[in-house]
């Protein structure tokens, strides 16, 4: 399906953060991987329920978290589910 604007259509639900555009609003609905990585990702503020903004989606990801711009390699970013926030 594409749009008039030439957009394709994005998928509804939870993609990875990988999949995101650049700037971006999202929201992160969980985390998965091995333990080490949830917690790295837990102790730079990408829990579930924040919402962040995507500078770069992908080579490696850079996003704005509360103010910090944080960079994350391309397996955490395929481990990051978000969701599109509106507005």
């Amino acid at each position: 399906m594409r749009f008039r604007s030439g957009a394709t259509a994005r998928p509804a639900g939870p993609q990875t953060l990988d999949g995101a555009t650049r700037s971006e609003r999202v929201r992160v609905v969980g985390v998965s991987g091995g333990r080490r990585l949830v917690h790295r990702l837990a102790a730079l503020g990408v829990v579930p329920g924040v919402v962040l903004t995507v500078v770069r989606p992908s080579g490696p990801a850079l996003i704005m978290v509360g103010g910090a711009r944080i960079a994350v390699g391309h397996t955490a970013a395929q481990a990051i589910e978000v969701e599109a926030v509106a507005g």
